[in-house]
């Protein structure tokens, strides 16, 4: 597949760039009759360059009138590569230091230099103002980069100017067609024929025709009816295209410049971000704390308020740090993502940064020494970085790897690879392989220091049961743990052996049941009691009675028995020796066999019993499944095999 490359004009107003673009391309991209007629650029315009190399380029022209600084925010979003405009008779003027750092800010990192209008100057001007971009450029993205001079009105130096845009346009770095697609929407209008076409840099991921795409954040969803990339149709447009979509059904006036065309059901709207901000050095006033300020991020712009995380009282031009900005309407940013920070009352630039965290909690200065820690780490850019601070955020709730890979705009195996080594040195755990979902290790570990403390109490106050149920786990752990993560995590202690797992409960290995002295001829005492009732054993209350044991403890002790199988639960009030319940059971079956059914009077002239026991007792075969009731009758249930 071709290189995609965007090159971005950039550079003060009447410097020629849309002069200079129309002279290598032969297109006039001042499309409005008010640019034509003021003769100046309001709009972003759009073309293509095919190179000496074979390369197709993609151009954007940007307005250089300070009016319209925010357009040409918009279109320097998702360029690879800038052709700074510097005439030659005025030299470096304000909108052309404006616009350079309006570029190291978002991230380009490569370019050239035009030193337009050649025609109207000697070559002692044209020094001088060679001198002055040297000056300018030194120390940024642009320093040992070609100045070239150039004229448009006589075409001097356009074949030296197309070698040097060939060998730069080669050297610049292509943008990786992994990760969701996303387009930030610059330009909307209407085909006849066609309908609504959107237009933007495809900044990841893949476009193709028939696709169901959703705008944001209006959350309009359209099918792509045509796709065009350098003006020619195209089945598929890859990241790093400028990129024509036509949208099936919907007008132009339900869509608009500043939102996002994406993959349907991938981004959610960010009202906060964390990120790493940097004050210019020629930002004309320190930047206060909590300010309000206008963000410029892809081809939007919005309302918010910047936060110090270091609690500085303002921001210093020239200064950096870490700031948590409170947007007043939504964008849908990635991790990485680049923006803008202009201020609207002045219509000054103040400064930019990187998205560390698109989806950012509300900043509590208790949490500043634990987060910015991480922020650090983000500023690598580094996928493990990426992925441990996700699932840090997430506590023990994990993440899914398909959330992980739409969160860090990573592909999903560039995610999975870097999850993966997170867990071969013991800082992830995948605990559900089916969902590929992970969490910390640390979490894993607390989570398994608590369960065993809560069965280590369970036993302590339960020393005669088995072991805790399970489901009632959850419920003493007191807060939303995934019910996957801690199933895991008990596997995880059956594993190490410090947990033993027996059907619905489970038992601390070290807890052992030892009946106490008195706990022992207390047991014998209601063995002798419930033997001595027969048919009609004392209730438990009636135990308590007699034994002068509180009833609490005596239940606690007559469910051991008869985990035991020393006693028969029939009811919460009535235990059974074994040997009566064994005999009721007998004879119950040979009436039955005999008869085919039997009525509960029946059973309680057979049993010798009263109403009291009949009905527990018979409640009691039914759930062993030697009866079946039909009606008021039982009859002996069939065994199957």
């Amino acid at each position: 597949m071709e290189k995609r490359v965007i090159l971005g004009t950039a550079g003060h107003i009447d410097h020629g760039k849309t002069a200079l673009v129309r002279a290598i391309t032969g297109v006039d991209t001042d499309r409005l009759k008010e640019e034509k007629q003021r003769g100046i650029t309001i709009e972003l315009g759009f073309t293509s360059l095919p190179l000496p190399s074979g390369l197709r380029l993609g151009i954007v022209d940007v307005p250089g009138h300070e009016k319209f600084i925010d357009h040409m925010v918009a279109g320097a979003t998702g360029i690879d590569m800038v052709l700074l405009v510097v005439a030659a008779d005025e030299g470096v003027m304000p909108q052309t230091v404006e616009h350079l750092e309006i570029c190291r800010l978002l991230g380009i990192r490569t370019g050239l230099v035009a030193l337009t209008k050649r025609d109207l100057v000697d070559e002692e001007m044209e020094a001088l103002a060679m001198d002055d971009v040297q000056g300018l450029i030194q120390g940024t993205f642009l320093e040992g980069k070609p100045i070239l001079p150039f004229s448009s009105a006589t075409g001097e130096g356009k074949e030296a100017l197309l070698e040097a845009i060939d060998r730069c346009a080669r050297e610049a770095r292509e943008r990786s067609t992994s990760g969701v697609a996303r387009m930030p929407i610059d330009r909307v209008f209407t085909m006849k024929g066609f309908g609504t076409v959107v237009t933007g840099t495809l900044l990841s991921g893949r476009l193709s025709l028939g696709q169901t795409v959703e705008i944001l954040p209006s959350g309009h969803r359209q099918k792509i009816r045509g796709l065009q990339v350098h003006n020619e149709h195209v089945s598929e447009a890859a990241a790093g295209c400028r990129t024509a979509v036509n949208l099936q059904g919907i007008e132009k006036a339900s869509v608009k410049r500043g939102e996002l065309l994406c993959e349907q059901d991938r981004f959610a709207p960010s009202h906060r971000i964390n990120a790493s901000f940097h004050c210019l050095k020629n930002a004309p006033k320190a930047i206060p704390n909590r300010f309000r300020v206008m963000v410029h991020w892809g081809t939007s712009r919005v309302f918010g308020r910047i936060l110090f995380l270091d609690q500085r009282a303002v921001m210093e031009p020239g200064s950096s740090g870490f700031a948590q900005i409170s947007l007043e309407s939504p964008i849908f940013p990635v991790m990485g993502d680049r923006f803008i920070i202009r201020d609207f009352s002045t219509n000054h630039t103040l400064g930019g940064g990187i998205i560390l965290d698109p989806l950012a909690r509300k900043f509590k200065a208790k949490h500043r020494d634990e987060l910015i820690p991480w922020l650090e780490s983000l500023q690598s850019e580094a996928p493990q970085a990426k992925i441990r601070y996700l699932v840090w955020k997430q506590g023990t709730d994990g993440c899914s790897l398909s959330d992980l890979a739409a969160s860090s705009q990573m592909d999903t195996d560039e995610a999975r690879t870097a999850c993966t080594e997170l867990v071969e040195k013991g800082e992830l755990i995948e605990y559900d392989p089916e969902q590929q979902a992970y969490v910390e290790a640390d979490i894993v570990e607390g989570l398994a220091k608590r369960i065993l403390d809560l069965l280590q109490d369970f036993h302590r106050a339960n020393p005669y049961q088995r072991g805790m149920p399970k489901e009632a786990l959850s419920t003493r752990l007191n807060e939303a743990i995934p019910d996957r993560l801690v199933s895991f995590t008990v596997g995880r202690l059956a594993q190490k052996g410090e947990v033993e797992l027996d059907k619905d409960r489970m038992r601390w290995v070290k807890h052992q049941v030892r009946l106490t002295v008195r706990d022992a001829e207390l047991r014998l005492r209601i063995l002798q009691g419930l033997e001595q009732g027969g048919a009609m054993p004392p209730t438990v209350k009636d135990l308590a009675e007699r034994t002068g044991c509180e009833e609490p403890r005596l239940r606690t002790l007559l469910e051991y028995l008869a985990e035991k199988r020393e006693l028969i639960k029939v009811s919460e009030d009535l235990f059974y020796t074994v040997p009566v319940l064994e005999d009721l059971e007998a004879r119950l079956v040979r009436h039955l066999r005999e008869k085919g059914e039997i009525q509960a009077g029946d059973f309680k002239a057979l049993s010798g019993t009263t109403r009291k026991y009949t009905i527990p007792l018979l409640e009691y075969f039914d759930r062993m499944r030697i009866t079946l009731r039909v009606g008021d009758r039982r009859i002996l249930r069939e065994k199957k095999g």
